[in-house]
């Protein structure tokens, strides 16, 4: 009885120093990484000058436990025994033998880790965690700059933890163990990804779980045994961490998904005309040429780094005479290789779970461009339908939520459609028609009373601006993008019109349109505001048709064969008022040349034409400023008209002749030095010349005296086509007394007419 109390009271005193097995044993509970304590099993952290901790222990016995605690136990065992008191305890060892083994597990305590953080502006935590507990400042925007981490009671001999950091601007820091330092102090350099291990036997029977709290992530899920934990690529820091042991097998302590976020990379590659395949560029750097008008001909992009986000990259490219072509993924060509063929557009997307986390971002430059803005996940980004090459591209990952690289505004330009539909004598509204299609009638003789055009798929690049000459109302208010121009409802016709682009639109197309008109049926191309159809000659529009072409592409318009429309002429009776200009046999050279002058504005006036004219009574006007008053009302041409004279009596010189424009460095011009030697209008000055003269010789039977060049004032000074005439010989009696006849002035003045509309037939 004595030896069973001595058992049980024995038994009681080891429960009360001894742990349980399954809880962790600690000797002091309040003991950190570093501290040089030594618990009841002889397990001891040790700081070494660096302030690091490494722990300290006793050999080990075969069983896990001390040495020390093995010969303790062992000698309070045989204490008993040597007493003799009881037989009873000797007995239980001998009868029960698996109760020892039992026993000494008992003291087995369970391993532990133990870390301590450094932060930003706090620097050493006071105390350690331990066992899962949360080491740092979640959420408190501190970054993580360096830790110690410490393996404790461990039951196994030869076992430890290692550890390394990933540090911003260092990457992956060496691996070190049991309480070293891994990161930086004093540096203000962020932790941004952990991986933990354990060593020895230990590793054979627990796993080391480990989560990190990440900016802007928040708590990722559980890494284990080694795995990375946190980002890399983000530029993120780490601001808490937590660390636990799980026996071999054992559940994780949560998710274990998303515990490690490396930022991919995006890889492309551009074929370029001349050189061939680029060197590979990768994030958002140039691939291909800029300032070399070298063409892009094909792509090829890729990913790297999808570990973390499973997924693709897709792409499709714009090619010279193909359009789009299929669409590729993953480092396959979009494009085409030897046949010189030019890339003009591209799009690139992202696919599967990375499309959920990223944005993909390129832009392209293109000939006589320059850069476009970001395109982002499939849209556009180049030209498409204004044959313009893409000469270089970037293409960057882009976080969602992350702002975009630059501007988002232009990333491209796809040629949009244009809309128009005509509202028709009898029909009303006809079918809304596009692109070049004809929209109203032609051989029905029904006119158009009213138009409305619009663009599609050009929200962001402005618009279109058109007018409408009607009957009785003349040019109407201008209207834009769909709203009506013209009358309804009223049996007013169109006569002419014209178009215009608005915005950024009119730096990248031009609009042409023509329009078909009674009488004269199709007339030629207008474009950019030109008129189309006619003015002041009272004829219906019948049909447009409307297009857009790439700036610059499109074919050449002259305004004459696109309208039929009212011309201005500027006429110039010579001399008057105190200047009679020659005088012979009553009859004097001012008089002649207003009373033909008069004549000719009332022919061309019937015919639609609107005339000026620098006197219509017997006044004086210097000569500068007849070519002022020209210049103000900018005619389409000048014409002087005169009577000639040798300026010494009778004479026996008859005949027409006329004058242009000819430079002479002694007569520089006043108010016309710009255009006055301008070639093309010396060379229209000819023309009109030379028609006018054969058409009045061939009316009046006169000889032919010519054309020539001279630097009278009123051709120098004007800025339109000029010409100066001379109708016959004053002094000449034979030629002096036809120029005073009503007949022959009229006959003068038709044939004067009649080559102004020849010249404009011609123009």
């Amino acid at each position: 009885m004595k030896k069973l109390f001595i058992f049980l009271t024995l038994v009681l005193l080891l429960s009360f120093f001894v742990r349980p097995v399954g809880q962790v044993a600690y000797a002091n509970d309040n003991s950190t990484v570093g501290n040089h304590e030594t618990d009841e099993q002889g397990i001891a952290g040790v700081t070494d000058e660096n302030g690091s901790s490494e722990l300290e222990t006793e050999t080990t016995g075969e069983n896990g436990l001390n040495d020390a605690n093995q010969t303790s136990i062992n000698k309070e065992v045989t204490a008993g025994d040597d007493q003799g008191d009881d037989p009873g305890i000797d007995s239980v060892k001998k009868s029960s033998p698996d109760e020892a083994v039992l026993f000494q597990q008992s003291v087995i305590q369970n391993p532990s880790v133990e870390y301590v953080t450094h932060l930003q502006d706090l620097g050493w935590l006071p105390t350690s965690s331990k066992d899962g507990e949360t080491a740092g400042a979640a959420g408190q925007g501190k970054q993580m700059e360096a830790i110690k981490i410490s393996l404790r009671n461990s039951p196994y001999g030869n076992s430890g933890i290692t550890y390394k950091t990933h540090v911003q601007d260092y990457g992956w820091m060496d691996t070190v163990s049991n309480g070293a330092i891994s990161g930086t102090t004093g540096k203000s350099k962020r932790i941004e990804a952990i991986s933990i291990n354990l060593t020895g036997e230990i590793a054979n029977h627990y796993d080391i779980y480990y989560r990190v709290y990440s900016e802007k992530n928040g708590w990722l899920g559980w890494a284990k045994n080694g795995a990375y934990a946190g980002t890399t690529g983000f530029s993120r820091h780490v601001e808490a961490i937590e660390i636990v042991l799980v026996e071999k097998g054992g559940q994780a302590p949560a998710s274990t998904t998303k515990s490690f976020l490396s930022k991919p990379n995006v890889f492309y590659q551009s074929h370029v005309q001349d050189y061939g395949w680029m060197n590979l560029e990768k994030n958002g750097e140039l691939s291909g040429t800029t300032g070399q008008s070298k063409q892009m001909e094909a792509i090829k992009i890729n990913l790297d780094n999808t570990s973390t986000y499973s997924g693709n990259i897709v792409y499709s490219a714009h090619v010279e005479d193909y359009g789009w072509l299929a669409q590729v993924s993953n480092g396959n060509i979009a494009g085409t290789e030897g046949k010189k063929k030019q890339m003009e557009a591209i799009k690139i997307n992202l696919t599967g779970e990375i499309a959920n986390y990223f944005d993909i971002y390129y832009r392209v430059h293109v000939e006589n461009i320059g850069w476009f803005d970001w395109a982002k996940n499939g849209q556009t980004a180049g030209t498409e339908g204004l044959a313009k090459q893409i000469e270089s591209i970037e293409v960057v990952l882009v976080e969602k939520g992350d702002p975009a690289p630059g501007s988002t505004k232009l990333p491209g330009i796809s040629k949009p459609n244009i809309i128009y539909e005509s509202h028709v004598q009898d029909y009303g509204w006809m079918e809304a028609v596009s692109n070049g299609a004809l929209s109203g009638t032609t051989g029905k003789n029904k006119r158009m009373e009213a138009i409305s055009i619009s663009l599609e798929g050009s929200a962001s690049l402005g618009g279109i601006s058109y007018s409408t000459h009607i009957q009785d109302y003349g040019w109407l208010s201008e209207v834009t993008n769909g709203d009506i121009g013209g009358t309804i409802g009223k049996s007013k016709r169109m006569e002419a019109i014209k178009i215009n682009l608005t915005g950024e639109m009119a730096n990248y197309f031009d609009v042409y349109y023509r329009t078909h008109i009674q009488d004269y049926g199709w007339l030629g191309w207008a474009k950019n505001g030109m008129v189309s159809g006619s003015v002041g000659k009272s004829k219906r529009i019948e049909a447009i048709q409307i297009k857009l072409v790439p700036k610059g592409k499109g074919e050449a318009v002259d305004q004459n064969k696109a309208a039929v429309q009212r011309k201005v002429v500027f006429l110039d009776p010579g001399h008057g008022g105190n200047d009679p200009g020659a005088v012979s046999g009553g009859a004097r050279e001012k008089d002649i040349n207003l009373s033909v002058a008069l004549k000719v504005r009332s022919i061309l006036q019937s015919r639609g034409y609107t005339v000026y004219m620098s006197r219509e009574t017997d006044v004086f006007i210097p000569l500068l400023q007849r070519s002022q008053m020209a210049n103000n009302v900018d005619p389409d041409i000048f014409v002087s008209i005169h009577t000639n004279s040798t300026g010494d009596g009778p004479n026996t010189k008859m005949g027409i002749e006329a004058y242009y424009y000819k430079y002479f460095p002694e007569y520089q011009p006043k108010i016309n030095g710009i255009m006055h030697n301008d070639p093309t209008r010396i060379a229209k000055s000819i023309q009109l010349a030379n028609i006018i003269q054969q058409t009045m010789v061939a009316y009046t039977g006169a000889p032919d005296r010519g054309i020539a060049g001279e630097t009278f004032s009123v051709v120098r000074e004007t800025e339109v086509p000029a010409t100066l005439l001379e109708i016959g010989f004053i002094n000449n009696d034979q030629e002096r007394r036809k120029l005073v006849t009503d007949a022959y002035q009229s006959t003068l003045a038709r044939a004067i007419a009649d080559g102004i509309d020849k010249y404009f037939s011609a123009n």
